[in-house]
């Protein structure tokens, strides 16, 4: 009953609002049976999952036009939405305003968690991938950074001197990058995949960062969100190839935070009938790993200086810090790669596969175009550090006089 209760009943008009398949079969199915639990039970679907459908549609409908109290489907042309709500009203003296109101903040990130449970509640879990049967040492552990991926960015090569940027040209060259340092790496029997944050260009499809900073963009958002949860299924597949078991770590960035919480959601639900993958949760700004002698830290680097860092593992992690003896920082947000030895810890700031946008290139910042894997012994130390590199095109003269 308590799901019944979140949803509104139904009505016919919102079947043009169905944008898949899955929304469209489970809101007829709603208009025919009358219940949430009904629908879930014929339909053989989970009764949570029936719900965040429907729900789905009805908030679809109600930025199309369409609400209990008013249809304004025809004001709202093809391709817009309804954001906000303007009244012509009187105040407390009589005056005639305008009174305008839009959705808070914090509503705009429920109704996004709400989108997101709904799209994780239809994926089908990856197929199990065949366990490799060479042996495998416990000695070492690969660990593959993806630094600042800004997948959906756009950036117009004569426009940055450097190279076109896309959210295709992203997903291939990310797959290329986990491809060439998977095929490299020693065969261990685990590796670790981090995303040291920004994996998409923008947090939301405002096109906007958390921040409100406008973006050059090349698509949707939800098909960027789309490529993002298929690229990370990608990479932890082709380590599950290698490696008995897979960790992955996804990081808060300044331009994702929200975002980078949806697509460790989207992840572990592919994963979730998998023992071999374990996705970290992305609920904070700060992740640890402990392994052998070593505690590793996870944070994108923007908001904390480097020697700060080092205090924040000590206070955080105590005991872990007296358990290991050797200590490191991956960070990224510079898109430049970065070492700095400090008492106790060394940080790592980790290069990045795309160019820089408009923006970056106009303020004279470049890019690595580079992926990186380090290799740790159990027992403290470097194993070995690998690199994927994409040479940077020759751009030429805009005049050779």
């Amino acid at each position: 009953m308590i799901a019944n209760q979140q949803c509104k009943e139904f009505d016919a008009r919102l079947l043009e609002f169905c944008k898949t398949e899955n929304q469209l079969a489970i809101y007829s199915a709603y208009g025919e049976h009358g219940t949430i639990n009904e629908t879930a039970r014929k339909l053989g679907k989970d009764v949570s999952a029936v719900s965040q459908a429907i729900r789905r549609v009805q908030k679809q409908a109600e930025k199309g036009g369409l609400s209990d109290s008013f249809d304004a489907r025809r004001l709202v042309p093809s391709g817009e939405q309804v954001i906000g709500r303007s009244v012509y009203t009187k105040d407390d003296e009589g005056n005639n305003i305008w009174l305008k109101t839009k959705a808070s903040v914090e509503k705009q990130q429920e109704a996004f968690k709400t989108y997101i449970d709904s799209l994780t509640s239809d994926i089908k879990p990856a197929k199990k991938v065949p366990a490799p049967k060479k042996q495998h040492t416990k000695d070492i552990l690969p660990l593959i950074y993806i630094g600042d991926g800004h997948l959906g960015m756009r950036a117009y090569s004569p426009e940055t001197k450097h190279s076109d940027f896309d959210s295709d040209i992203a997903a291939q060259g990310l797959r290329e990058a986990i491809d060439d340092l998977v095929s490299r790496s020693p065969d261990a029997d685990q590796g670790v995949l981090v995303d040291v944050g920004d994996f998409m260009h923008a947090d939301t499809a405002h096109n906007k960062t958390f921040a409100g900073t406008d973006v050059d963009v090349d698509t949707r958002y939800e098909r960027v969100l789309e490529i993002a949860g298929e690229v990370m299924q990608y990479a932890v597949i082709r380590m599950l190839e290698k490696f008995n078991k897979v960790t992955v770590c996804i990081a808060k960035g300044n331009h994702n935070p929200t975002a980078a919480a949806a697509v460790a959601q989207i992840t572990q639900a592919y994963f979730r009938q998998n023992p071999r993958v374990t996705v970290l949760r992305t609920v904070g700004y700060f992740h640890y790993i402990e392994w052998g002698k070593w505690l590793i830290g996870v944070n994108h680097g923007d908001k904390i200086k480097p020697a700060k860092l080092v205090n924040v593992m000590a206070r955080d992690m105590p005991e872990a810090w007296g358990r290991t003896t050797h200590r490191m920082w991956i960070t990224g947000h510079y898109h430049h790669e970065e070492v700095l030895e400090l008492d106790g810890c060394t940080v790592y700031k980790m290069g990045a596969l795309p160019p820089p946008d408009s923006w970056h290139a106009g303020m004279g910042f470049g890019g690595d175009g580079k992926m990186q894997m380090q290799v740790l012994r159990r027992e403290g130390g470097m194993h070995s550090t690998m690199i994927y590199d994409i040479p940077r095109p020759i751009i030429e003269p805009d005049i050779k006089l």
